[in-house]
């Protein structure tokens, strides 16, 4: 049995090194370790150093948390490392690797368990095939070892939405000044706090020094002479252990909550702002250093299917790159591209597995879609490829609220379960002549009998949908729409005290998108808008103005029903 766990192990460990020599070097993941450590020092500093008890290490990494939490001042990534080994974060990660205790004894009982948990089905059949014996123990145990990380998270100045609020109201208040404008101050419904944060990425640089020895002298054995113990206790303390820098990112991170719902405490606003700041930072990192990416053989086709899940930190609407190895015509085998994904369904797999995981695809394999590319087959590989899960269009609209638009889209399906789940929020800008003979008799009074119309508005919706082949997508939405009218005749705007006409609409629609690449798209739609209401006048500094007691496309014709509209989509 103690082989046959040792064979697990190695298994588990040795698949990068493996595929590497087969020319196959992104086919297969092990998991990393993170450490996880907080800037002293900085504003609000008690707060966060409170809530980094409960920061928690995302799932797809093993959980190298320490004691020591805390690092004392640093701005630089040299300064950072310094400390971090001044502190003998390093030690500690090793020792946490060997259970190290405090009479200075090491054990196999973390590697063994995290190597177990690396371990797919296929490794388990394929190890209990093979004998590999404790001469192997050195190479398994260096190789798990030299992926542990270090992120450092640094704050800079981080503000209260009140002090943020102050902010725009200055440059607001400037503006108005500069173009003789009356000033407005901005809403204010929200507290919390907002700063930008900066993560350090450090790994563990001399392993392989150190555990040339360690084994013969360092390791405590049960038989060894008191002063042999002693000895080796103090060839340990005396062991240097180093760092090196791998990377950094910054993001501005927000905790924030609307004034107007049950409140969450200061420190619980912390927690959260800590917290995130961790998702993101682990979002940026793995943007930019490949050991972090996840990838795994892509299992099967009809549905797509890969085995992995939630031990990978898998989420509904991840994406994900597919590759197939080619040959070029100078005989390189590389990588090339062949298709984009998305998961639709994540199993649970956060559990040790025991080589008998491949009766049931349902609950061995997570479920993905394809949004972009080629035919894809088993056997091609997939890798983590983050993104926003955002959209950009831009387009124009002819019929009703014509005029160009401009949408963002954002993925939801991550919070709701459900694939292709948008919110949308956009905006149009248009114009045209109207008489406005519909209109109240006091507004037109002394007009002409036709004029020239400035439009402008904003919607809101949600929306689903559902790609009918690789490359083609269909979707519906539902939602709520506004509009405003700005006549250029100056009796008008007099008339109305040189407010604005604006109309409320019911909005129900259709899109389809057709890829040009894996993250463009030309999208075309129809869409129609049903009126809520009647016109109304809405003033400067009030919310609501004048019902006009007539629909508002009676006013400005053709401006209700439907439209049909064309633009393009990045995806980002």
């Amino acid at each position: 049995m103690r082989r046959f766990l040792l064979s697990v192990l190695l298994i588990g460990t040795v698949q990068l090194a493996k595929a590497q020599a087969n020319g196959s070097y992104m086919k297969e993941y092990n998991r990393n370790s993170l450490t996880i450590l907080l800037v002293d020092g900085v504003k609000y500093s008690s707060d966060l150093k409170s809530a980094m008890n409960t920061v928690t290490v995302p799932e797809k990494f093993d959980n190298n948390m320490l004691a020591k939490r805390i690092l004392p001042p640093a701005s630089s990534s040299d300064e950072v490392r310094m400390k971090l080994e001044s502190m003998d974060i390093p030690k500690d990660i090793f020792s946490k690797w060997f259970s190290r205790t405090d009479d200075g004894r090491f054990n196999m009982s973390v590697i063994h368990e995290r190597g177990l948990y690396n371990a797919t089905d296929a490794d388990v059949h394929e190890a209990s095939a093979t004998k590999r014996g404790l001469d192997k123990l050195q190479d398994a145990g260096e190789k798990l070892i030299k992926q542990s990380y270090v992120m450092v998270i640094c704050y800079g100045d981080i503000k209260t939405m009140n002090q943020i609020y102050d902010e725009i109201d200055a440059r607001n208040r400037n503006i108005s000044k500069t173009f003789g404008t009356k000033f407005t101050p901005v809403d204010r419904d929200r507290n919390g706090y907002r700063g930008e944060v900066a993560g350090f990425l450090f790994r563990l640089s001399n392993v392989s020094e150190v555990m040339n020895d360690f084994y013969s002298n360092m390791w405590i054995f049960d038989d060894d002479e008191p002063e042999t113990v002693a000895a080796k206790r103090q060839k340990f303390n005396d062991a240097q252990f180093h760092l090196s820098y791998v990377t950094s990112v910054t993001a501005t991170v927000e905790a924030s909550q609307s004034n107007y719902v049950p409140q969450k405490s200061r420190q619980e606003l912390f927690d959260i702002l800590l917290n995130s700041s961790v998702e993101m930072l682990v979002n940026g990192f793995e943007n930019k250093v490949e050991q972090w990416k996840v990838r795994t053989t892509l299992y099967s086709t009809f549905p797509l299917r890969a085995k992995i899940g939630t031990k990978e930190n898998l989420h509904i609407e991840d994406r994900y790159f597919v590759y197939e190895y080619q040959m070029d015509k100078n005989g390189q085998v590389e990588p090339k591209r062949r298709g984009v994904i998305r998961a639709k369904r994540v199993i649970n797999n956060s559990y040790v597995a025991d080589g008998g995981g491949n009766d049931n695809l349902r609950q061995t394999t997570s479920k993905f879609y394809q949004i972009a590319g080629h035919k894809l087959e088993p056997g091609m590989f997939l890798e983590q490829a983050n993104d926003y899960g955002m959209g950009v269009s831009v387009g124009y609209a002819a019929g009703a609220l014509s005029g160009a638009y401009l949408s963002l889209e954002g993925l939801v399906g991550q919070y709701v379960g459900l694939t292709q789940a948008k919110a949308i929020l956009a905006g149009h800008v248009g114009g045209g002549n109207f008489d406005m003979k519909q209109a109240p008799s006091w507004m037109r009074k002394g007009a002409e009998d036709d004029f020239f119309c400035l439009f402008f508005g904003g919607e809101f919706a949600v929306s689903k949908g559902f790609f009918i082949t690789r490359n083609l997508s269909l979707s519906g939405h539902l939602g709520l729409a506004v509009e405003w009218a700005q006549p250029t005749d100056e009796h008008v705007m007099k008339n109305i005290d040189d407010g604005l006409i604006y109309g409320m609409f019911g909005l129900v629609g259709a899109q389809a998108a057709v890829n040009i690449k894996y993250n463009w798209q030309i999208v075309g739609g129809l869409n129609y808008y049903a009126e809520v209401g009647n016109a109304s006048i809405t003033k400067e500094n009030s919310e609501s103005g004048k019902d006009l007691g007539v629909a508002y496309s009676d006013i400005f014709e053709g401006r209700a029903g439907a439209n049909i509209n064309v633009g393009l989509r990045i995806q980002f």
